[in-house]
């Protein structure tokens, strides 16, 4: 099957606009989820002209819609670790940065009658080797200003160490907080422009989008909001780790369950979601891996199924269904411009907690472009610092192992048709990546355009997958996310004989 969010609004994320902006305007924003939405509304209410542009017909349709919808400042073991990295200043500051944006998220949520409960936020050691990561967690915190408490006892009986607690947090339906701000965007006057791919970001003082089917929009500033960038210019894929976790829900009796993040690998995470009149969920995640280099996508959700039966009061599966996001080896985002003169910039490396810190970089981009303030270039200069560095070397060695194991495995492997919802790469001309999808077998090039890595299959999301820099394709080639773009296409066959692909997809 296909995953699918529990999330459900009534509110539009298709929003209706005319597109009555034409020539150059001021802002271009790519990029339909919470941290392009942010930006363009800020733009837009210091009055200038913004048109964002989304690939998918809805908004939210990629990692934002399909979060767990928290909204703490309490984050895993994020302080401790930008304290490790950069001082105890650099994490006070992430903290207001991250309190700003709640402040400014919880006013929007009330404005659109958005419904955000509150519970504790918790980070607990899921075994006795971590205790001491969650009392370093609570030290760091307090160090910035939050009023954190440490004790033994994790909340709700999770099965632990020891935790920090952070009282009073915020947390929302996902889809709800989309499309929220999508209304917001429309009210400040954003042209919003759903189903658009965009295909290239040429330079110059005035940059030239250019979308599917030879469109051109041109603007002063362009802002990439898409995860990693598409199209990177920016080097910032070699700066990040894809990293893909999953989500089961499922129907419970408690009431309310705290946010909870665990320490330890596997890491787990825990929420509830009030539902009136009908049994709560509990949001049961975790196990997750980098993208395209863990076998079977499969059996990861099968560990969370597994724990959550085993550890918590859950009933019924309601949806299952995973998630991308973007490591930064200190855990601080990146938001900054794309070297060269055309005035591009970015947003990535949220690492997990976009729905607040990606607001928070949003919010800083929109500000300076409006202020006419120069932002620092991406990839950042802190990440040259040793601790960084090696990590990141790390990184690129092990991508570096994947382009040749792939290619290798691929060239190993014979022709063959993969049975109903999987995926086989074979050895050809490039290798040959052929699955099998309500009864159509669909052929494609296994290669990833973005740097030749040899992709593949995810059985949860039917997808081909990138194991180098995390790009992901339908079956039949079109880019789902991820810095590639659409793969060459081969051929179908859906019952029938074996056909190309129409001239011209």
């Amino acid at each position: 099957m296909t995953a699918r969010t529990s999330w459900h609004t009534e509110a539009s994320l298709a929003p209706t606009t005319r597109t009555t902006l034409g020539g150059i305007v001021d802002d271009i924003v790519i990029g339909g989820g919470v941290v392009g939405l942010s930006a363009a509304v800020e733009l837009a209410r210091h009055g200038r002209r913004v048109v964002l542009v989304e690939a998918h017909p809805t908004l939210g349709a990629g990692t934002s819609g399909r979060s767990t919808g928290k909204l703490s400042l309490l984050q895993g073991t994020r302080l401790s670790t930008i304290a490790t990295h950069h001082g105890p200043a650099t994490s006070a500051r992430y903290v207001e940065a991250c309190r700003e944006a709640q402040t400014w998220v919880e006013q929007l949520l009330d404005h659109w009658d958005v419904d955000v409960q509150h519970r504790p936020a918790v980070t607990w050691a899921s075994d006795g080797d971590r205790t001491s990561d969650t009392r370093a967690e609570n030290a760091a915190a307090r160090r910035a200003g939050l009023p954190t408490r440490w004790q033994r006892e994790v909340p709700a009986g999770l099965p632990g160490y020891g935790a920090v607690v952070l009282d009073d947090q915020p947390q929302v339906d996902a889809l709800a907080y989309v499309a929220a701000l999508g209304a917001e965007a429309v009210a400040a006057g954003v042209d919003v422009r759903l189903g658009r791919r965009v295909r290239q970001v040429s330079g110059g003082a005035s940059p030239c989008v250019t979308l599917e089917g030879g469109e051109e929009l041109r603007a002063a500033h362009v802002l990439v909001a898409t995860g990693i960038p598409v199209l990177d210019r920016t080097a910032a894929f070699a700066t990040v780790k894809p990293h893909r976790s999953y989500v089961v829900a499922f129907e419970t009796s408690e009431e309310a369950l705290p946010m909870a993040v665990s320490v330890g690998s596997p890491s787990w995470t825990v929420r509830g979601v009030p539902r009136p009149g009908r049994a709560p969920l509990a949001l049961v995640g975790g196990h997750g891996h980098v993208v395209g280099r863990s076998g079977p996508a499969g059996r990861h959700l099968e560990a969370v199924r597994q724990w959550a039966r085993e550890h918590l009061d859950v009933g019924a599966e309601v949806a299952a269904w995973s998630a991308q996001d973007y490591l930064t080896p200190d855990e601080v985002p990146i938001a900054g411009r794309a070297p060269g003169r055309a005035p591009v910039h970015v947003v990535t490396g949220l690492g997990g907690w976009g729905l607040l810190a990606g607001v928070a970089g949003a919010r800083a981009v929109a500000a300076a472009v409006a202020q006419g303030r120069r932002l620092p270039l991406v990839p950042p200069g802190r990440l040259t610092g040793p601790r960084s560095m090696t990590s990141l070397a790390q990184w690129n060695a092990a991508v570096g192992g994947h382009l040749a194991s792939g290619w290798l495995g691929a060239l190993a492997r014979a022709g063959e048709v993969p049975g109903e919802s999987q995926g086989v790469v074979t050895r050809g001309r490039p290798p040959v990546a052929t699955s099998t999808v309500d009864g159509c077998v669909r052929s494609v090039s296994g290669v990833c355009p973005h740097l030749g890595g040899v992709v593949r299959w995810n059985d949860v999301e039917q997808t081909w997958d990138c194991p180098l820099h995390g790009s992901r394709f339908e079956p039949d080639g079109t880019l789902v996310e991820g810095p590639g773009r659409r793969v060459r296409r081969g051929r179908v066959r859906c019952g029938g004989p074996s056909r190309p692909w129409p001239s011209g997809s």
